[in-house]
């Protein structure tokens, strides 16, 4: 039987259902479940039967909002690539720092944990 195998070059990125973007600002979890891993998100939200009852201050809680689930090699890159682009963006914020130009194209970590090679350079204005 033949087995697939991973790419090995870019990947076309495609969003066909318009999938929503989601807030998330309450508590998260994770779970490691046997070399997958499985995150999830809430949303602090005030409790609809206290907004309606005429509450004010009504009861917050949180409400799960998503869960993703991923192979651990996949949620080791996404916690380097926050991480990397957490530590830049501390670095833009320093007073005199140097600022970037917006860039359009959005850039992933390949297998080897190297930018893809479409991205563009970084300029400085």
């Amino acid at each position: 039987m033949p087995v697939m195998q991973p790419p090995t070059g870019p990947i076309q990125i495609v969003d066909p259902n318009n999938v929503p973007e989601l807030f998330v600002n309450g508590p998260f979890n994770i779970i490691n479940m046997g070399g997958m891993m499985q995150i999830t998100f809430t949303t602090m939200r005030p409790n609809a039967n206290d907004l309606f009852s005429g509450k004010s201050a009504p009861e917050f809680r949180g409400t799960v909002a998503c869960r993703l689930l991923m192979p651990a090699e996949l949620a080791e890159q996404l916690v380097r690539t926050v991480a990397d682009s957490l530590i830049k963006a501390a670095k833009l914020t320093e007073p005199g720092a140097p600022t970037r130009a917006q860039d359009d194209e959005p850039f992933s970590r390949d297998r080897d944990d190297s930018r893809a090679a479409s991205r563009r350079p970084v300029r400085f204005e």
